[in-house]
C-alpha cells in the first residue's frame, strides 16, 4: 500500500513537470560512433536503401546515390580508395560524408558479414589503415535502434509499457552521456547498445509514445544517471556496491516482480572441475572457496585456496565474467549475476550416474556414466569443452540474475507491464526520488 501511495504521488508530480518542461534540452541530431559493430573495418560496402544521398569526398568531389545504388570503401598498403560503378577514386582527404536529402536510410557491411541498416547520415573517417564510422541522426530515431536491442520487439504484445519505460530510461541515458561533440557510441561496453534500423519494430511505437520524456531528480530537476540490467535476481543493488559512488535514486531491496521471470537467467547453474578452476586463476586445483557478500547477497569478493595453500582474491564481478557462456560475445554490462552460492563435490572412486544440466553453455548433459562426479560438460584449460573425470572434485555454482542489478530490471519491468502497471509506475518503482519531465 505504501508503494502504491508513493507511485501515485510521483505520478501527480510528473504531470506538473510535463506541463512545465525542465530546462534541459538535447540536440535533435546526435553522432553515434559505430565502434561495437565496426571496430576496425578496412573494407566496407555501403548501399542506399531509402531516399537520395549526396556522397562527398576529397573536399569537393560529389556523387549522387539513389535507392539500391552502392559503393565500396577500401584501404591498401599504399592508398585509400572508393569504388562506384566500377570507377576507382583515390581518396586524399580523410573524411567521406554521405548525406541524405530527406528521410534517408542506408546499410553497411564488411566482407563475409551481414548487412546492418541505419537511418540518417554517415561519415567515414580514415584512421591509419581502417575507417571510423559515425552515424548522424535524429535522437528519437536513434532511440528506435536502442530500445528493441536493450529489450525486445516481441515484448510489445504483453509488455508495451515496459518498452515505454525503457524508452524514457534510454533517452535519459543519452542526455547524460553525450559528449561535447554530441557524440555517443553504439557499444554496450561503453554506453548503451544501438543497432539502428536493423532492429526497428514494434518498440518504435514506445519511443514515439514517450517522445521527449526523461527522468529528472525530484528536487533538483536535473536529469538522473540511469542504470538498468537484464535481471536483478530478485534483489536490486545500490550503486556504491558496484561503482563505489552512492546515488540516492537506487536502493537495495527485494524485487518480487523480477523473481521467477527470465527463464534460465532467473536461476542458473555453472559446473567446473577443481583443477580447471585453479588453472583459470593461475593456481593448483582449488581446495576451498570463501565468499564475501553485500547485504543484498551479492558476492563482492571470492577467496580461492588451492591444494598447495596458495591463495588468490578476486572480485565477484571478475569471477563470474571468467565463466561467461562458452564462445559467446562478451559484454562488460552483460554477465552472470553475482547472486550465487557454491557447493563442492568430493571425488569418489565408485562408478555413479548423475543428472545435472549445464545451463551456462546451454548444453544439457544428462545421465552420464563416468567414474567420479563429472556432472556436466565444462571448460578445460584450453578453453575446450570436456567430459573426462576429474581427480580433485568439482564445484557447482547456483546463481540468480544477469547483470549488475542496479536500477530497472528489464525482466521485472516486463512482468510489471504484464500485470497492468503503467510505464510511469515501472519507472518510479525502480528509480527512487525521480520524476518524468518533458525536455
Amino acid at each position: 500500500m505504501v508503494l502504491i501511495k508513493q507511485i501515485v504521488l510521483l505520478f501527480a508530480l510528473s504531470l506538473c513537470f510535463l506541463l512545465h518542461p525542465c530546462n534541459y534540452c538535447i540536440a535533435e541530431d546526435i553522432n553515434v560512433e559505430l565502434v561495437w559493430q565496426f571496430p576496425n573495418p578496412s573494407w566496407l560496402e555501403i548501399e542506399v536503401r531509402q531516399g537520395v544521398y549526396n556522397l562527398t569526398f576529397n573536399n569537393n568531389e560529389r556523387l549522387n546515390l539513389k535507392k539500391n545504388e552502392r559503393f565500396i570503401l577500401g584501404q591498401s598498403s599504399l592508398v585509400s580508395f572508393l569504388v562506384k560503378d566500377n570507377v576507382l577514386y583515390i581518396i586524399s582527404n580523410p573524411n567521406i560524408i554521405l548525406i541524405a536529402s530527406e528521410g534517408g536510410a542506408f546499410r553497411v557491411r564488411e566482407p563475409q558479414k551481414e548487412w546492418l541498416s541505419y537511418s540518417g547520415n554517415l561519415t567515414a573517417i580514415k584512421n591509419k589503415r581502417t575507417w571510423k564510422l559515425i552515424n548522424s541522426l535524429d535522437q528519437e530515431e536513434y532511440l528506435k535502434g536502442v530500445v528493441p536491442i536493450e529489450m525486445s520487439n516481441a515484448w510489445a504484445e504483453q509488455g508495451f509499457e515496459a518498452l515505454k519505460a525503457q524508452a524514457v530510461a534510454a533517452r535519459t541515458y543519452l542526455l547524460k552521456n553525450l559528449d561535447s561533440n554530441k557524440k555517443i557510441t553504439d557499444s554496450p561496453n561503453i554506453h548503451q547498445a544501438y543497432l539502428g534500423k536493423t532492429v526497428e519494430g514494434e518498440a518504435s511505437k514506445a519511443v514515439e509514445a514517450t517522445s521527449g520524456e526523461i527522468l529528472v531528480d525530484i528536487f533538483t530537476k536535473e536529469p538522473i544517471s540511469v542504470f538498468y540490467s537484464s535481471h536483478n535476481g530478485g534483489f536490486s543493488e545500490e550503486t556504491q556496491n558496484v561503482w563505489l559512488n552512492h546515488d540516492p535514486h537506487y536502493t537495495s531491496e527485494p524485487d518480487p516482480f523480477t523473481k521467477g521471470t527470465g527463464g534460465f537467467i532467473d536461476k542458473w547453474r555453472f559446473i567446473i572441475a577443481a583443477d580447471t578452476l585453479g588453472q583459470c586463476f593461475g593456481l593448483a586445483p582449488i581446495k576451498s572457496i570463501n565468499l564475501k557478500r553485500h547485504p543484498s547477497g551479492r558476492v563482492y569478493e571470492v577467496l580461492l585456496i588451492d591444494w598447495l595453500n596458495n591463495q588468490r582474491i578476486v572480485s565477484g564481478g571478475d569471477f563470474v565474467q571468467k565463466f561467461y557462456p562458452h564462445n559467446k560475445p562478451l559484454s562488460e554490462r552483460s554477465f552472470l549475476g553475482r547472486l550465487f552460492s557454491v557447493d563442492y563435490i568430493v571425488p569418489k572412486a565408485s562408478r555413479r550416474e548423475y543428472n545435472m544440466p549445464f545451463y551456462a553453455n546451454e548444453i544439457i548433459y544428462k545421465n552420464v556414466n563416468v567414474y567420479g562426479p563429472v556432472l556436466a560438460l565444462f571448460r578445460n584449460s584450453r578453453g575446450d569443452l570436456a567430459n573426462r573425470p576429474r581427480n580433485f572434485g568439482i564445484y557447482v555454482f547456483n546463481g540468480k540474475g544477469w547483470g549488475h542489478g542496479v536500477g530497472m530490471s528489464q525482466w521485472g519491468a516486463y512482468n510489471m507491464a504484464k500485470q497492468g502497471y503503467s510505464y510511469e509506475q515501472i519507472l518510479y518503482y525502480y528509480y527512487k526520488n525521480s520524476v518524468i519531465a518533458k525536455r
